[in-house]
């Protein structure tokens, strides 16, 4: 479940009675969708996504759901926003940011002028905004210590990436452990530091946008191409921004200095985040001890191994700083972290049932590094080399199912390798 905002807003013309006959009717849907166009690509605009006269969609927040504002066959709006993710000052942003197009259609939410609500939640059961104009604070915490409590171990989490991550909760901000989970349940108020942005104070937009990125889209190596590249460079543009607005504000030092680094940065801005992550160190190593600072995690999902899920009902675990992609006909999967690369496909053999004999039916074309047996899968790993190359050639075989994964590196990765065609696993 999600805990987001559902709101619906309807002109202040009546629809019937007296007050419509004298007051004149509200506009249809179609003249509201052609107005509402106009007004969000005027106010809102690089942020518009999408905009047709019965759907605009805005990109709010970079690690956010869109938004989305629909007009409703009466005429009535609905907004929807999905705002767990990155916390409750995006909540309030979001209605605040809003308001002026309502303003200028001469509308207002459901339940009255500026207040009351429908009672909606997020549309799927979860917490939200059905017209509730008090602090989303306590409501979001509320609902997360509610999460937790049935349960949850994924909460604010994009669906795009599964980490395999020994904790017992993922939050967006980062793992937590069995003690954290239990001390929000028991104390709501607790939860805070699972949200990004919870302060409206100046510099904290542009830190939750940063921190956000690093813990979900930095990859935490040299960037592959120009769009890496250019997270890598919002992440560093947005930790200025903060620090300017606010120079006492807490800021990922260490980790700002690693962004430099893989962006290839010096001079004076490098030097100063390079001095402030080592007196962040230092001051670390003054309060915990020196070994419990350097065991410190840092920030960044994408330095854990992820679970791939690919076709044949197969997955795979790789290192979450490899990116990949299916080529333009669907049945080739790669990945590269820009060192190493992997290809996949799979193949369906309806009529046979045997695993063994299916990985017979491909003879052996290299020398064998190894074999697997187990209950359910059978495998074998073939080596060879193409100049610099050392390419392991990997089947697994889980009857009806064959996956062929190939994996391309130096011949230090081997390991590597073979690590990565072991974790192959069909259910």
């Amino acid at each position: 479940m999600k805990f987001g905002i559902e709101r619906r807003a309807r002109s202040r013309k009546a629809k019937t009675g007296l007050r419509a006959l004298f007051g004149g009717k509200p506009p249809d849907a179609r003249e509201v969708g052609d107005r509402l166009v106009r007004l969000a690509r005027r106010m809102f605009k690089d942020a518009v996504v999408d905009a047709s006269p019965k759907r605009i969609t805005l990109a709010l927040h970079p690690t956010a759901s869109p938004v989305r504002l629909l007009v409703l066959p009466d005429g009535d709006l609905e907004l929807r926003a999905e705002t767990a993710a990155v916390g409750p000052a995006y909540h309030a942003d979001v209605l605040e940011r809003v308001a002026p197009i309502l303003e200028e259609l001469e509308y207002v939410w459901d339940g009255g002028d500026g207040g009351g609500g429908d009672g909606g939640g997020d549309g799927s059961g979860g917490g939200g905004d059905g017209g509730d104009d008090a602090d989303p604070g306590p409501r979001m915490l509320a609902w997360l210590a509610g999460e937790l409590a049935a349960g949850a171990t994924r909460v604010g989490m994009p669906a795009a990436r599964s980490f395999l991550i020994d904790c017992a909760v993922q939050t967006a901000m980062g793992p937590r452990d069995a003690a954290w989970r239990a001390a929000v349940i028991a104390d709501p108020a607790r939860g805070a530091d699972a949200f990004a942005w919870w302060d409206r104070a100046p510099g904290h937009r542009e830190r939750s946008r940063a921190l956000l990125a690093m813990w979900h889209e930095v990859a935490w190596r040299e960037p592959l191409d120009d769009d890496e590249r250019r997270v890598l460079e919002r992440v560093d543009a947005d930790l200025q921004a903060a620090h300017r607005a606010d120079p006492e504000l807490a800021l990922p030092w260490r980790e700002w200095d690693e962004v430099l680094g893989h962006l290839g940065e010096g001079g004076e801005h490098a030097a100063e985040v390079a001095a402030r992550a080592r007196a962040a160190e230092a001051a670390a190593d003054a309060a915990a001890g020196a070994d419990a600072a350097a065991e410190a995690p840092r920030i960044g999902y994408r330095r854990h191994p992820m679970e791939i899920e690919l076709s044949g009902g197969w997955s795979l675990e790789l290192s979450g700083a490899f990116v990949g992609r299916w080529e333009q006909e669907g049945d080739r999967w790669w990945a590269t972290d820009g060192a190493r690369v992997v290809e996949f496909t799979s193949l369906t053999a309806e009529a046979e049932t045997d695993s063994d004999r299916l990985l017979a039916v491909a003879p052996e074309a290299h020398p064998v590094l190894e074999r697997l047996a187990s209950r359910d899968h059978r495998g074998r790993a073939e080596v060879t080399d193409d100049g610099d190359i050392h390419i392991v050639h990997g089947l697994m075989a889980r009857a009806p199912h064959v996956a062929i994964l190939t994996c391309k590196g130096a011949r230090a990765d081997e390991e590597w390798a073979l690590a990565t065609w072991r974790s192959l696993r069909n259910t």
